[in-house]
């Protein structure tokens, strides 16, 4: 149960109450939320759990402490050089690039914005996915779009239209809650979370966009809000991590007017605009908090009082009644705990605590906020981790909203994601549409929701809106194009079944997960800290398979675990030691005999293709300060770390899949390359980035047809090597710019594979080998009959004279069978290939024809029965 405690409570527990309902009523419900909050803050079992803030500031800290070791700098110029320097490359342009979802789960959500004449058109800007718009209101199962504003832009915390020219429109960038990185560990993920740019600014509506604040050449930085003067649209303020800024020219130019840090939240009063309110707050720090207050339009600021507390160590967020814009609410929380919701009649001369209840829970500085009726100053919305409903003022609240009510299954893509009480946990903002009586609008962790009853009722508008954050590993069957999990941060796990829709499973965090090579019925998904499961049925029915020794070690947040691909019963595990199965992951042991690197947990697993007792595995510092990598001999335990790789996370390896002692491993951070190969074992390495942009990398990926082929991800997108490593050219042309890819994998009809942090999943044909001209028809292929059982018949034709043969592989890569090499003269030709004594599943045939480049071939998917 421990184990738990320091997951994102609310995620984990909801595990349980859907794996377990006939052992879950309401009242158990409560106690376990009850006790788990209150045991999170004394359990002191060791530092590294002393150390977290909540499952959300887990998350945020694992993406960035792997970008920001070992200097704790996060290096935004490198995005912008690395966008110019991908359009500088002549690759065409991939169209077969598709988005294959989830289209029914959406994904974490920072801000909306509403056409102020067209309500229909809504922009929502997502927190590592980018710019999104829909001009339907949300509504059906297509209807959001991706808004490509040709920068690199992730994280999109402020969205602003004029209202006297909504063509006019404002972006802020960047995920920003606490002021200071904390220590760089990826262990941990530090509240800094995606780097912004500045402010982008379109005057088409959204059609094309210019740089208007341009941070690219600075550190870790966001744009927290942005509002236009009502009266005066050429004035236009953004409340940013460096403090206030204002621009008087529809901003050309920004100065700063409030110099203090972290400023979090900002209202203009519609009715005097000399009004302006400003609040600051970063996690862990007090000393610069506050609400602040100007009566002559951002010249001067004064710190309020009267009845507010004099400091706190999380965020606030105010809004105004728009009926009688004297009137404002204050919601004001610490790290962990409400503060206290506020109102001032008087703008804000003055301030009451109206109501005390717990709203923000365990997440003051991340996700709350409050907004008031348009034409009934008591009556607001009041959101936290679920929406809470006042009519008089303040006083006394409802709950109107559970965020474990949510449906696991398949639900259809635009359709009820769970009961009318039902909006995603941890909402970051609520607005009412001032235009559309009753309407009400939440930005989620789980996408956007909306109601028509001023709260009561509430239905999701997540319809396309894939904006996912997975983590790696990412399952694919090696039998089934059409089947995949994968694990979403907020999100939990789910599986795709060709369908735009995928089915949502397990609960918590989804992380690290995977599917049996052999047997794609059996599958493996897992929550915060390796809390493994494993299905034997499809995804049907659950159980715990975690190492049991590993709850008493520390673990990565993205805890790893790896199948052997020569020998799928083979499970390995890393906590602080690596653990291995030899049945699936029922029986455990401790491979490396205690902790592998003292001080460090186990970042990444790699298994050797052909061998399933050569592991490779990397660690990440928790009380030192060097990232390591090793090779492990499982049969004894044996460890060798490596020398000559840069003090960076290594985020993925791989081993050839015929060289064993051909091995790659890539790397995150800046300043040093980010992939090394070494051909005898790791006695030696090289770098091979050749021309790579200086940017971390999440993921390598080898051909096993065309083992020259590499595929690397990195925080851009996807890059391809057709020669080992020699030269490097952008593969995901035709994906969004940006694409922050964390994992790569092959489907079985040999599509590349992307799990990305931000944009869901996105996949794309394989690169077929160079140096065949006209392959399509120089060499027509068919395999016939495919499924086969004993032998199948290869037919070709070819347009000239050429030298054949065809090759079968298995789904790893490994030869099987040749055939002779046979002399062909022009014409059309049909081949015996005996399958016997193979068995049953999915292989490679690859007929391949010489050429002065050699043996150049195409591989097809071939079914024996």
């Amino acid at each position: 149960m421990c184990d738990l405690l320091f997951c994102r409570l609310h995620e984990s527990l909801l595990y349980f109450f859907h794996i377990c309902p006939d052992y879950f009523h309401t009242m158990i419900r409560y106690t376990l939320a009850l006790c788990a909050v209150l045991l999170f803050f004394s359990c002191q079992r060791d530092p590294i759990h002393q150390k977290k803030t909540t499952g959300a500031g887990e998350a945020l800290r694992f993406w960035a402490m792997a970008r920001t070791f070992p200097d704790g700098r996060f290096y935004t110029e490198k995005y912008s050089e690395a966008l110019a320097q991908w359009r500088q490359y002549t690759v065409e342009r991939n169209d077969d690039w598709e988005a294959i979802g989830p289209k029914n789960i959406g994904g974490r959500t920072l801000c909306l914005a509403v056409h102020p004449q067209d309500t229909n058109i809504l922009w929502a800007g997502s927190a590592s996915g980018g710019l999104w718009k829909t001009t339907v209101g949300g509504k059906g199962p297509q209807a959001w779009e991706y808004v490509e504003t040709g920068f690199p832009l992730l994280g999109v915390g402020a969205i602003a239209i004029d209202p006297q020219n909504p063509q006019t429109i404002y972006i802020g960038a960047g995920e920003v809650y606490n002021l200071e990185n904390s220590s760089p560990n990826v262990a941990y993920r530090t509240t800094r979370g995606t780097y912004g740019i500045g402010i982008l600014k379109s005057t088409d509506g959204g059609q094309s966009w210019t740089k208007s604040l341009d941070w690219s050449y600075g550190d870790l930085r966001g744009v927290q809000e942005i509002r236009i003067n009502p009266l005066r649209p050429a004035t236009v303020y953004a409340a940013t991590t460096e403090g206030l800024l204002r621009s008087y020219d529809a901003g050309a130019s920004w100065q700063l007017v409030h110099n203090r840090p972290m400023a979090v939240d900002l209202e203009i009063n519609p009715a005097d605009t000399n009004l302006v309110f400003v609040t600051h707050g970063s996690l862990n720090d007090d000393a610069v908090s506050g609400i602040f207050r100007s009566t002559n339009g951002g010249g001067s600021f004064t710190k309020l009082g009267g009845g507010l507390p004099a400091t706190y160590s999380g965020k606030t967020l105010v809004g105004f009644a728009p009926s009688n814009p004297s009137i404002l609410y204050a919601s004001v929380a610490n790290d962990f705990t409400q503060e206290g919701l506020y109102r001032s009649n008087n703008n804000g001369g003055t301030w009451v605590k109206v109501n005390t209840n717990n709203v923000a829970t365990y997440q003051g500085w991340y996700s709350h906020d409050v907004a008031v009726h348009p034409a009934d100053p008591n009556t607001i919305i009041w959101v936290g981790i679920d929406a809470w409903k006042s009519v008089d003022g303040g006083t006394t609240v409802q709950k109107k909203t559970s965020w474990s009510a949510w449906f696991f299954g398949q639900v259809p893509a635009g359709g009820p994601e769970g009961p009318p009480n039902y909006v995603h946990a941890d909402i970051h903002h609520v607005y009412f549409q001032p235009n559309e009586p009753g309407k009400v609008y939440c930005a989620t962790d789980g996408g956007i929701f909306v109601s028509y009853d001023d709260g009561e009722t509430w239905q999701g508008r997540n319809g396309g809106y894939q904006t996912q954050q997975f983590y790696a590993n990412m399952g694919s069957s090696l039998q089934n194009p059409n089947r995949a999990i994968g694990g979403m941060q907020d999100n939990a796990t789910a599986i795709y079944s060709g369908e735009p829709a995928w089915t949502r499973v397990l609960g918590g965090d989804g992380l690290c997960a995977a599917i049996n090579p052999a047997n794609d019925q059996v599958l493996y998904g897992s929550s915060q800290y390796l809390n493994m499961r494993r299905s034997q049925n499809g995804g049907q029915n659950w159980q715990n398979v975690t190492p049991p020794d590993a709850g008493n070690e520390s673990r990565a947040f993205n805890g790893p675990f790896e199948l052997a691909p020569s020998n799928p019963l083979v499970l390995y595990a890393g906590a602080e030691s690596l653990f291995g199965s030899e049945d699936g992951g029922t029986n455990w042991e401790n491979i490396s005999g205690g902790p592998l690197d003292p001080g460090a947990v186990i970042l990444t697993i790699a298994v050797a293709p052909g061998d399933p007792s050569v592991v490779w595995c990397s660690t990440t510092p928790e009380n030192t300060t060097q990232a390591r990598v090793f090779k492990i001999n499982a049969l004894n335990g044996s460890k060798i770390a490596m020398s000559g790789l840069p003090n960076r996370m290594c985020m993925d390896i791989a081993v050839h899949p015929g060289d064993i002692n051909t091995v790659y491993a890539v790397f995150a951070g800046f300043n040093t390359p980010h992939i090394y190969r070494s051909t005898n074992g790791g006695g030696a390495w090289q770098a091979i980035d050749n021309g790579l942009p200086d940017l971390p990398a999440n993921s390598i990926l080898i051909d096993p047809l065309y083992p020259e082929h590499l595929y690397l991800a990195n925080d851009i997108g996807v890059w391809l090597s057709r020669n080992g490593g020699q030269s490097w050219e952008p593969f995901s042309t035709g994906a969004p710019a940006g694409m922050l890819a964390m994992h790569l994998g092959i489907t079985a009809d040999r599509k590349l594979r992307v799990a990305t942090h931000g944009l869901g999943v996105w996949q794309a044909p394989l690169a077929e080998q160079v140096g065949v001209p006209n392959l399509e028809t120089a060499l027509e292929i068919k395999v016939f009959p495919n499924p086969a059982r004993e032998q199948t018949i290869l037919q070709y034709r070819i347009s000239q004279d050429a030298a054949i043969r065809w090759r079968l592989f298995d789904l790893q890569g490994r030869e099987l069978r040749q055939s002779p090499v046979l002399m062909r003269s022009a014409g059309f030709y049909a081949e015996k290939v005996d399958l016997s004594g193979l068995d049953a599943g999915q292989y490679w045939i690859r007929p391949e024809f010489k050429t002065a480049a050699g043996w150049r071939g195409k591989a097809l998917a071939l079914v024996i029965q």
